[in-house]
């Protein structure tokens, strides 16, 4: 992919010292009255926070081993236990002759909300084999339930003395996972699951889910199953385990939904980049899939461009997609209107041969329209890709 296709907003940062060695004192500074002392609402978690979520106001904080529901002004309003665990336990339950065991901490891996058939949100950790919980959030006066009122564990077929999901209800990776629901008049989940080798320490037992799958929830409303054998792919088993995938950050924009990752260039390279992942959001298989390498790109446009002018940030660190705003400079520059989507996307340069970030760091701001006209030129120079998934089809 030639990486001058892509006309993006570049914001450095820690990229070199500034060139005028100092800021401007601003005249209005003598102005400010510095003792004031300005109270905003805070919380504080006794444990690291790793997700958050919102619905109809109310804030839902997941963290390990507790997910909280906090009013506007981050009032605790209920919290929940997720752990700790014992370490093959999935919805109470643990494999015949495992005995007790130790207990570890839940990480929460996704935190997801639906508001189309009851008002809920989904949590889903670590522990508990892949399996998340659903907390139903409706009450009669029409103001949310506290989260931890009524949850269940959502996986319907866990075998009685054995533990262990059916294979649509495990969910997320221990690796990390990216949970995306499109709401129409049936919630699809879109789910990718990293892979990070050497990182999980799985049980041979246990039930391993899809690298990338499309579900929706029971009619029963007590756990996930897939629209066919065709709504999921997963890395080929020479790979399992061994290729190194990061899925960063998912989005729905227009009739597409979007996933963003970070992993090797190709299955024999040790260099990394990142790519952007594309799917239609009304199929119910994974039949209109395609990928393609996305890096932010920094020149100076005050010299005649040469290899050294250019600095390439090719490990994702963290993204948003937003409306572009009335920003007329920006949309000058993105050549985009004001309701169109744009990406805001934070690399890192990585180092050598590693997904590891250096301190050198850039935003990029991207247009989806820009970004889908790229895939549409990547489709018609390429049919294909290289073979990595068991099923690779790409139209």
């Amino acid at each position: 992919m030639n990486p001058g296709w892509l006309h993006a907003v570049t914001l450095l940062w820690a990229l070199c010292p500034s060139t005028r060695g100092q800021c401007d004192k601003s005249s209005e500074t003598s102005k400010l009255n510095l003792s004031v002392t300005y109270e905003l609402p805070t919380f504080t978690a006794d444990f690291p926070i790793e997700n958050m979520v919102t619905l109809e106001g109310i804030i839902y904080v997941g963290t390990v081993n507790r997910i909280f529901a906090l009013a506007p002004n981050l009032t605790k309003l209920s919290e929940y236990h997720t752990g700790p665990l014992l370490a093959n336990e999935t919805c109470g339950r643990t494999p015949t002759g495992t005995g007790g065991g130790s207990r570890v901490d839940n990480h929460n891996i996704a935190l997801v909300v639906e508001n189309i058939y009851d008002k809920g949100l989904y949590s889903c950790g670590s522990a508990d084999n892949g399996v998340c919980r659903r907390h139903v959030l409706d009450d009669e006066d029409m103001s949310p339930k506290t989260v931890d009122e009524q949850v269940y564990c959502f996986a319907d077929k866990v075998r009685q003395g054995r533990g262990q999901p059916s294979d649509s209800d495990v969910v997320v990776s221990p690796s990390g996972s990216q949970v995306l629901n499109v709401e129409s008049n049936v919630i699809k989940f879109f789910v990718g699951n990293s892979e990070i080798p050497g990182l999980e320490k799985v049980s041979e037992n246990a039930t391993h889910p899809h690298t990338l799958s499309l579900r929706k929830m029971k009619t029963s409303q007590n756990g996930f199953t897939f629209f066919s054998n065709h709504s999921y792919m997963d890395l080929i088993p020479p790979l399992r385990g061994k290729y190194y995938l990061r899925y960063v950050y998912s989005f729905h924009s227009g009739p597409f939904t979007y996933f963003l990752t970070v992993q090797r260039v190709s299955r024999n390279s040790r260099a990394y980049h990142t790519r952007i992942v594309r799917m239609c959001s009304s199929d119910l298989v994974i039949r209109r899939y395609v990928e393609m390498p996305l890096e932010c790109i920094s020149t100076d446009k005050r010299r005649r461009r040469s290899t050294e002018d250019v600095k390439v940030f090719n490990i994702l660190q963290a993204a948003h997609v937003a409306k572009v705003g009335s920003d007329v400079e920006l949309q000058k520059q993105l050549k985009v209107e004001e309701d169109d989507d744009v990406l805001f996307a934070a690399f890192a340069r990585g180092k050598p041969n590693s997904p590891e970030p250096t301190p050198n760091s850039a935003v990029c701001i991207m247009s989806l329209k820009h970004i889908n006209n790229m895939f549409k030129m990547y489709m018609q120079r390429c049919n294909t890709v290289e073979d990595v998934y068991k099923r690779q089809i790409i139209y």
